[in-house]
């Protein structure tokens, strides 16, 4: 029987119908030359000769005891039950995928049936397909999604045999044997030290972070009473979506002049971004942001949940782009400090208490206590060569996350040959324009790559890109705005 961890436990029971915890793929594909007529047809026949592999053919069963529920594989999933075929209406492009895509990642997946489904899109330009795979956070996480994509897809154009992403860890070459388990009286002192020390292990983040919050010593920043009041809104299942591309050798060149790393950089840009559309709302924050930021933890080789997730200040709002970007790197510095000090049976406890918690708040409607984060920043890697699924290829590859309880947006940043892909995702009600806020993340990071330029010839053409920047805010500023 697979193994479930507590965080794929804690998808699956806190999931409701205004948040579902659905994840997915989606690639846009260019088909091969001379192959556009009925190139749909046949990319989904071969893609049907493929089984369907673990977890994708995981049915979940009752647990021990309620709310618990097991896994168990079922080696007869037919794939042609999962898939769904869809035609984009004349003129569709990619913003017209988007929505269709929103409408159909909030559906929750029949717990009756494995979790996944895979969505096959017509009509866009050119004779493109989309492919659309969605499943259930419960079953897989970012890392386990992008392992198993990274083996279905190809850096050569010829076709070989078909692929499927419903294949599972069955596309993955197996690793080595693991060792073997301890049984008997061993396991269950090995069971028990590992209680213990979670226990201590909790106690003593907690007392970490009371040293910080009393100005006493490092630790990580308390939950909920730290962030500010921004873009709260009642739970729904609408849902839009958004993407930029941004040059990775950009967000190189700011880290290697700043001793940052490139996550640190794409939190600074996404936090002066966030900052300014704020602020052209009139509702600039009080105080610093706090970013939801998953963290890996020791890798297990398969697809369940083995993270944690911890909150982490941003920049003030007063700081110009690079004064975030230090404050920031302080922040990562001291989040990296703890997850390598503190087991992973602590802070995967502690992110599963923190979100139950928020979940708990949000089903009770307490709408007036503080959010536990606002935003979601996650970067499972992603493709570093141009690839190809099944000859054609593969123009976009996106992940669409989950907008989770007491949360209205994610951003999920995933590296494809030479750019950053900065995939948005929201509640519509908190960010119907939240193509602006793509489009200002990109800005910022020109901000930042303009203020890091090392020569003075370059810091003076940096500053009249800054200004040409914010002069372009200053005319998208809304008129009534402008009057206040």
């Amino acid at each position: 029987m697979p193994k479930m961890s507590p965080v794929d436990q804690a998808f699956l029971f806190l999931e409701t119908p205004e948040r579902p915890m659905n994840v997915g793929a989606l690639f846009v594909l260019a088909p091969p030359a001379g192959a556009r007529k009925r190139f749909a047809d046949h990319l989904v026949a071969r893609m049907l000769e493929c089984p369907v592999g673990p977890p994708f053919n995981y049915r979940v069963r009752p647990g021990p005891f309620r709310p618990l529920v097991a896994l168990e594989e079922d080696d007869a999933v037919d794939a042609r039950r999962h898939l769904r075929r869809h035609r984009l209406p004349r003129g569709g492009d990619v913003q017209t995928l988007f929505k269709r895509i929103c409408e159909i990642h909030v559906q929750r997946l029949p717990r009756d049936e494995p979790l996944w489904q895979m969505h096959v899109f017509t009509g866009l330009p050119d004779g493109r397909v989309a492919l659309y795979f969605k499943t259930h956070h419960g079953i897989i996480d970012g890392i386990g999604f992008i392992r198993f994509l990274t083996h279905i897809v190809s850096t050569s154009r010829a076709r070989g045999k078909p692929r499927a992403i419903w294949e599972g860890m069955a596309a993955v070459p197996q690793a080595a044997p693991a060792v073997a388990r301890a049984s008997g009286a061993t396991e269950w002192l090995q069971i028990a030290d590992e209680t213990r020390r979670t226990a201590n292990d909790m106690l003593r983040l907690m007392w970490h972070q009371g040293l910080r919050n009393t100005g006493l010593g490092p630790g990580l920043a308390a939950p909920f009473v730290t962030t500010p009041d921004v873009l709260k809104t009642a739970p729904s299942p609408h849902r839009v979506l958004a993407h930029v591309s941004v040059p990775l050798q950009r967000a190189r060149e700011v880290a290697h002049r700043t001793g940052a790393k490139i996550n640190d950089v794409m939190l600074a840009a996404l936090d002066t971004a966030m900052n300014r559309y704020l602020d052209e709302r009139g509702t600039p924050p009080d105080r610093a942001l706090v970013a939801d930021v998953p963290v890996a933890l020791d890798d297990h080789g398969g697809a369940g949940n083995r993270i944690t997730i911890l909150q982490v200040p941003l920049g003030h709002p007063e700081s110009a782009p690079l004064e975030r970007l230090q404050q920031i790197m302080g922040e990562t510095q001291e989040m990296k400090h703890e997850v390598r000090a503190l087991s992973g049976g602590a802070l995967m406890l502690y992110s599963i208490v923190q979100h139950s918690l928020a979940s708990t708040i949000e089903s009770l409607h307490l709408g007036e206590l503080p959010m536990l984060a606002n935003l979601v920043v996650s970067n499972p890697a992603g493709l570093e060569k141009r690839v190809y699924f099944d000859g054609a290829a593969v123009e976009l590859a996106l992940p669409i996350s989950v907008v989770a309880h007491h949360q209205v947006l994610n951003v999920t940043v995933t590296t494809y040959v030479d750019a950053l892909h900065l995939t948005f995702i929201a509640l519509r009600e908190a960010l119907p324009d939240l193509p602006k806020l793509a489009r200002y993340t990109a800005e910022a990071l020109e901000e930042l790559d303009a203020e890091s330029a090392p020569t003075q010839r370059a810091r003076r053409a940096g500053r009249a890109r800054v200004v040409a920047v914010r002069k372009r805010a200053r005319r998208r500023v809304p008129a009534a705005r402008k009057r206040g």
